[in-house]
């Protein structure tokens, strides 16, 4: 509950920040030269980049979080161990179907156990593929 609590409030921030991006935009279109329309376009695209990125990573949370419900580890999951987990993990993956999006998560979650979050997040998102079909 925690974790969704902070995601709702970095939304709220997000949509604050975003219009305070386009009060600023507004208020260089209102200036009416070049230059205002130039400084208006900038902040335009920056408040679309930041509404897709905080899109995209919501959604990458949702997915995430519906796969880890319908995730059920293994009976050879090493629990303790996170080295000997993510070659568990390494290992079923090259063994199984490379379209199993469990044999994904389980390397997904290995990673995390390194603390290894861009490897993570690219097994996450590759078990999130595999998952859709």
């Amino acid at each position: 509950m925690k974790d969704k609590l902070f995601v709702a409030a970095l939304v709220l921030i997000t949509a604050a920040y975003t219009w305070g991006l386009g009060w600023i935009a507004w208020g260089f279109v209102r200036a009416g030269t070049a230059l205002g329309y130039g400084m208006a376009l900038g902040v335009a695209i920056l408040l679309l980049l930041t509404v897709w990125v905080t899109w995209r990573e919501v959604l990458f949370g949702l997915q995430s979080g519906r796969l880890a419900r319908q995730y059920e580890p293994p009976a050879d999951a090493h629990g303790e161990d996170a080295r000997a987990e993510f070659e568990a993990a390494r290992t079923a993956l090259q063994e199984s179907d490379e379209h199993d999006w469990r044999a994904w998560f389980r390397l997904a979650l290995a990673y995390d156990a390194l603390r290894d979050r861009k490897g993570a997040r690219m097994a996450t998102r590759r078990a999130i593929a595999e998952h859709r079909g």
